[in-house]
């Protein structure tokens, strides 16, 4: 699947997901925006969380993160559509990740289930 800032578009409001297995954690929050930008897709978040079991043992415990942004080059990845509502990357070339997109109507992690957030206006 060849990814597009049209298609990544239609995320916006929805959930991003980054498990990385190499560091072991798993990072999650509402995308603020998302774009395709020289060959990187280009992700800012309004507030994002870490689960503070990674993919090894994750846990119901999150702890917000100070990272808004994120990219990784598509270069590096190979794209997959799961049934048209969510956006598979996986990216065994940049420390082994597995990104996750999911649609503003699909699964969330919701604000108040992250310590140390504070009160963040979305």
């Amino acid at each position: 699947m060849n990814l597009t800032a049209e298609r990544v578009a239609e995320f916006v409001g929805g959930d991003m997901e980054i498990q990385n297995q190499t560091e072991d954690y798993i990072l999650r929050g509402p995308i603020k925006t998302a774009r395709v930008e020289n060959g990187s897709l280009r992700v800012s978040f309004e507030w994002i969380a870490k689960n503070n079991g990674g993919p090894s043992a994750p846990t119901r415990e999150w702890t917000g993160d100070e990272r808004t942004d994120y990219a990784v080059s598509l270069d590096l990845c190979r794209v997959l559509e799961i049934n048209k509502n969510r956006i598979v990357l996986t990216a065994p070339f940049a420390d082994g990740e597995l990104i996750t997109l999911f649609p503003p109507d699909g699964s969330k992690l919701a604000q108040s289930q992250v310590g140390g957030l504070g009160l963040v206006s979305t």
